[in-house]
């Protein structure tokens, strides 16, 4: 009895050993499945794709080119302006006078005029002060000294103006001796500073002259003592003007293309259309000229100007250009298409075994793309050599023919799946495309960030989502 009963525990020790080694053979050979399967599959960071628009980088900095005439004084003595900066002179419009004894000052203090401000001198000096303050960058300080002589030129005038008039009323025909007022010879647009450039033209242009550094304008002051020959004021005489920018040679070409382009300017948010045109300039480097016939008094002390070239830029699907791939497929002519449904199309294959032998399928095979007279189709059953078959006909089409689509491998359903894309517009980083086209993408698909790592069918590990 004990000796049975020693048999049966050591055939239960058996069983249970084999038990155990069986389910410990089963769990290697799961795990040995898990990382064959790991090997199979590409680990890669998603993108997930949503609409949007194309920063394109059109922010530039131009100078300016106008019709600009100096007037230099015929006398000798102390300036007294009595137009403002940016005002339209006529022929006969008195501009400033000169005062050749000194004393006009000095006639002024006895007279009992005062100098005060109308409502619209006092809006015109608020409304200069509103506009410095809304452009004021720290980085352009040098932009205050500006300002501070257009105030303290706007203020003079007035006070000349009304110095004059007191002066007159006192003095009478005295005031003739003691002056000389100055009328403008020429109809244009006041300006007091002079910076060497009036006679620019664009065949003048070049990469120096785009630099800040060493540029300088002669402000042109109240009160200031001239001589015979020296410059008074300056006179725009046009309203056509220029503005040239700096570009790289293809956006220059696109530009040129386009033959106008809104321009909009930085220093206070006015927008304007601008006719282009094209000067060669150094290296890869091309100046556009930007031609205006209106706004001119604007930016009339402005030599330098940062505009924005604004561009109808088209709203689409944004991807990353890393995700776009290239890719060949072969070209089955429509009408040997036996059915077609969703994104796949059922053709009659004929096929060739190594012996010589040939058989024909009914196969459905997925389409990728298709023109007037083509689907593009791939599948790993079809290759070069086998033949495309009409059912009940002779007709046979070989296949060889390919053409190569630019796309995305679309990750959705955990596999790479190349999608066609139609790209509207691209920069350096990202490209827009149209949405929701037959075999493409749509919005909040998922692509493979980084085309370069994948192939077709490759399984996908999820790796996050880039946005």
């Amino acid at each position: 009895m004990e000796k049975e009963g020693l048999k049966r525990g050591i055939d239960l020790n058996s069983r249970r050993s084999k038990l155990i080694f069986v389910v410990l053979l089963l769990f290697f050979a799961y795990v040995i499945y898990l990382i064959a399967q790991s090997a199979g599959r590409s680990t890669v960071a998603k993108y997930q794709v949503r609409s949007g628009s194309l920063a394109l980088h059109n922010l530039y900095t131009g100078i300016t080119i106008r019709d600009e005439q100096i007037i230099y004084s015929k006398d000798t003595g102390y300036v007294a302006y009595f137009a403002r900066e940016g005002e339209h002179m006529g022929v006969g419009d008195t501009v400033y006078a000169v005062d050749e004894t000194g004393s006009l000052n000095e006639l002024s203090k006895n007279t009992s005029g005062e100098s005060s401000l109308s409502d619209t001198e006092l809006r015109e000096l608020r409304s200069e002060m509103v506009d410095f303050s809304a452009s004021f960058d720290a980085g352009n300080f040098y932009k205050s000294y500006d300002f501070l002589y257009d105030i303290d030129g706007s203020l003079l005038r007035l006070a000349n103006l009304n110095m004059m008039q007191s002066i007159t009323e006192v003095g009478g025909a005295y005031t003739a001796e003691l002056v000389k007022l100055r009328k403008a010879d020429t109809p244009g647009y006041i300006v007091y500073h002079i910076d060497g450039y009036e006679s620019l033209s664009a065949n003048d242009i070049n990469p120096d002259i785009f630099s800040r550094e060493n540029y300088e304008k002669q402000q042109l002051t109240n009160n200031s003592l001239v001589g015979i020959g020296d410059p008074v004021y300056k006179l725009l005489t046009s309203e056509n003007w220029q503005l040239v920018i700096p570009v790289d040679s293809q956006r220059a070409f696109e530009l040129k293309e386009e033959q106008y382009v809104k321009v909009r300017f930085l220093k206070d948010r006015q927008e304007l259309w601008a006719s282009v045109d094209l000067i060669p300039g150094d290296a890869d480097t091309i100046y556009v000229v930007l031609g205006f016939n209106s706004c001119m008094i604007s930016y009339c002390t402005d030599r330098y100007l940062d505009i924005e070239l604004i561009e109808s830029n088209e709203d689409g699907l944004k991807i990353p250009v890393s995700s776009i791939a290239h890719k060949e497929f072969f070209l089955v002519p429509k009408e040997f298409v036996l059915e077609e449904r969703d994104d796949t199309c059922k053709v009659l294959l004929k096929t060739f075994t190594e012996d010589g032998s040939s058989s024909e399928e009914e196969m459905f095979i997925e389409i990728y793309s298709a023109n007037e007279e083509y689907y593009y189709v791939s599948d790993p059953r079809m290759g070069i050599g086998d033949y495309l078959k009409k059912p009940n006909s002779m007709d046979e089409f070989p296949i060889s023919m390919k053409g190569e689509l630019i796309g995305v491998y679309y990750v959705n359903k955990g596999y790479a799946d190349f999608r066609q894309i139609s790209i509207l517009s691209q920069n350096e980083e990202y490209a827009i495309v149209k949405p929701n086209t037959t075999y493409g993408l749509s919005e909040y698909d998922y692509i493979a960030l980084d085309a370069s790592t994948l192939f077709d069918d490759d399984f996908i590990f999820d790796n996050g989502v880039g946005q």
